[in-house]
Formats: structure tokens, sequence, C-alpha cells
């Protein structure tokens, strides 16, 4: 399959902290330009969404004509969430829901989500209980996503920025696990087997696992240093 149908992740920029730390990444990277570039949320601090400005110019500037892909993280509070879509219309946000490229003759579908966790922290249960009920319906949505776009695609990437795996959590204290993954997700990963699952929010967890021969890729700057190189089977 031809080199463009290669994608490069990352997440957890929290723009502008780790900045240096994309721009350096960048300068490294020596592959082919990829057809997406998939960005797995908190790529700003603390919802501060004009901190996307310096990141997009980064990233635009070494891979201008590659496709910008994003999900939210939790760094992306809600409220802020419309500023980003509007003011940053080039990237493609996505918030459970799919879209379907066309990289190198693959129809390539991404499944976009924030994702679940376990259990709300604490102050998102004082502050956003419906945070239960998301974390809670969620998977099920996302896993009839991933069937759906199935139906349209040669490959599935599933985009989470909460952890889709207990295996790329390891390295973090245990007593954070449940705010950090969902074993729901991780049981979406499995049975509902998209070709690549990719996520970040684990800053020193592990970088990559299998769950139930899926290939699970953490992504998350601060843990790997660079961008990282993402092929569905069929892109090899």
């Amino acid at each position: 399959m031809a080199s463009d149908t290669l994608c490069v992740a990352f997440s957890d920029v929290h723009s502008p902290r780790f900045l240096p730390l994309l721009s350096k990444a960048l300068k490294v990277y020596n592959g082919p330009d990829p057809c997406l570039v998939i960005m797995a949320g908190d790529l700003v601090d603390k919802g501060r969404y004009l901190m996307m400005s310096p990141l997009l110019r980064l990233v635009e500037r070494r891979f201008p004509s590659s496709r910008l892909v994003a999900v939210f993280g939790n760094e992306e509070y809600e409220q802020i969430r419309d500023k980003l879509r509007s003011e940053y219309g080039g990237v493609d946000w996505l918030d459970d829901e799919y879209r379907v490229y066309s990289c190198g003759g693959l129809r390539l579908a991404v499944v976009g989500t924030q994702g679940a966790l376990e259990r709300p922290t604490r102050w998102q249960a004082r502050h956003m209980p419906h945070l239960y009920r998301v974390y809670r319906e969620r998977p099920g949505r996302i896993a009839a996503l991933i069937s759906e776009a199935r139906r349209s695609s040669d490959a599935v990437i599933l985009v989470s920025h909460y952890a889709l795996s207990r295996a790329t959590v390891e390295g973090e204290d245990p007593r954070i696990w449940p705010y950090l993954y969902s074993s729901a997700m991780e049981r979406v990963v499995a049975e509902s087997r998209p070709d690549v699952a990719v996520h970040g929010h684990a800053h020193k967890g592990r970088p990559r696992a299998s769950v139930a021969g899926v290939p699970v890729f953490n992504v998350a700057l601060p843990l790997n240093e660079r961008l990282v190189r993402v092929h569905p089977p069929e892109a090899r």
C-alpha cells in the first residue's frame, strides 16, 4: 500500500506546556508525510482554546497537505468545544462520530470520542454528575459506530482520549487507574475489533499493548516524546 496511507498520532500537548516537545517531535520525524495527523485530545491546557493556534501552526508547517483529525480531551472543556470547532475549522473534530477518508486508495474510517472512565473523577462527580450516565452509555454508542463505520470502509481506527487498555496505563499509580481508562471501552475494542485503537491521557503508561489481537497505541506526547506512526493492517 502506498506510503500516503500512513497516519501519525499524538496527544496531551497541553498547549502551551509541551509545545517545545511537539516542535522537537515534528522536527525529528523522518517518515513520509502522513495522510492523516490524528490528535487524541488534551491539546490545550485547562480550556485555553486560543492556545490551539500555535499548536496548529507547528503541525501545518510540517505537514501542509495532511488532514488533521482530533478528539476532545478533558482539558478541552465542554464550554469551549463550539469555539474550537468554529475557530479551527481546518481540524475534523470527532465527538462520538466517525468520518471516512481516502488514503492511497484505502477507505479509512476514524471513529472519534473522548472515551470513558471507570468512574468520574472527584471533581467531575461534584461538578459534572451527568458524566456517570455518559460513561455508562458511551461504550455502547462507540461499538455501534464502529459497526456502522466498518460497512463503509476498508479499515477502522478508533481514537479516544481516555485510555482503552489496562495494559497501557501500567506505570501510572494503580490508585488512579479508574480515572484513566474504562474496562467497558476495552471490551468494545475486544468485541468490536477496530483495526487499530489510539488513545492518550496516560502520560506515564505504556506506549503499546494488544487487546484481543487489536493493536492499542498510547500516543501521549509526554510518554513517547515523538510522533507515533499508526498503520491499519491493510496499509502495511
